[in-house]
Order: structure tokens, then sequence, then C-alpha cells
């Protein structure tokens, strides 16, 4: 009879070898849990902002025909609101009884005011910008109405009637 001299490993190489193991699925799942964790911050940090914007609102206190033609009117950020609101063209629109129309600069007649088309900054709760658009006549009794809204959601609609 043939005898065979069989080793297997030793139980001191076996431990360390599944201490190993474990202590690197034990490091996999951490970094793992720890990543989704953080994405999952962001996301929820990003809705949160998103719902923010969304609670800011926008008013139009002053609508009126100031030209042949042209619609004038003063839009205000919501002395309520949380943050402010970014503006120039690319952020607001503007339409009348329903067809969208462009935005002209107008600063209100005042030297320091603002025009919503090129203004670059941020209205703060309660600050003013203008603007106005044009329409295709505006006969003494028509009535049009200015819709202006902002890529954030808010939006506001005045009545003008025409002199």
């Amino acid at each position: 009879m043939v005898k065979k001299d069989l080793k297997g490993i030793s139980p001191v190489i076996a431990t360390i070898l599944m201490v190993m193991i474990t202590v690197g699925l034990v490091a996999f799942s951490y970094s793992w849990f720890i990543g989704m964790g953080e994405r999952a911050q962001q996301q929820a940090r990003s809705q949160l902002s998103g719902m923010e914007k969304s609670q800011q609102n926008i008013d139009i206190p002053t609508a009126y025909e100031c030209e042949d033609d042209t619609i004038c009117f003063e839009l205000r950020a919501s002395s309520m609101n949380t943050i402010e609101i970014p503006m120039n063209d690319t952020y607001i629109s503007a339409y009348v009884d329903g067809a969208p129309k462009e935005l002209y600069a107008w600063n209100g007649g005042l030297s320091d005011g603002k025009n919503c088309t090129s203004y670059s900054g941020n209205l703060k709760p309660g600050e003013s910008c203008y603007g106005n658009v044009t329409v295709d006549t505006c006969d003494a009794g028509d009535i049009y109405t200015l819709k202006i809204t902002h890529t954030w959601g808010a939006s506001k609609m005045e009545s003008v009637r025409c002199d």
C-alpha cells in the first residue's frame, strides 16, 4: 500500500486568510454604503433647492400702455421670497393674450431702474425691474392680458386696457 503524505493549510494561515477576506469585504461594503449615502444626500439637496426655487413668486404691480402699441410693466420679486431671483431675458418670458412676445429694455423711467431684459443680477425680495412689449394694435378700449413667467415656475398675469 502506498502512503500519501497529504498536507493542508495550517490552521494559522487559514485563520489569517479568513480575517483578510472579511476585512476586504467590510471595506468594500463600507465604501459602497458611504458612496450611496452621499449620492442620496446630493439628490435630496438638489430636490430641496428645486422646491425652494419653485416657491419664489413675482408680481406685476404696474402694467399700462405707455406708448402707441407698447405695454410697459414693473416686475417685482415678492417680498415673501426667501432667495434672490436671477433676472434677464434667459430667465423671464412675456406673453400677450397667450402669444409669446419679445421683451425690450426699459428702466421704468428711473435713472437707477433695472431693466428686466439685460439685468445680469438677482432681484432681492421686494426689488423691481422693468420691461415692455409691443402689441399689434392697442386701440382705445382694447384689453390685453400680459403674462410674465420665470423659468423657476413663477408666473403672473395682469390685464392692460389701451387708452
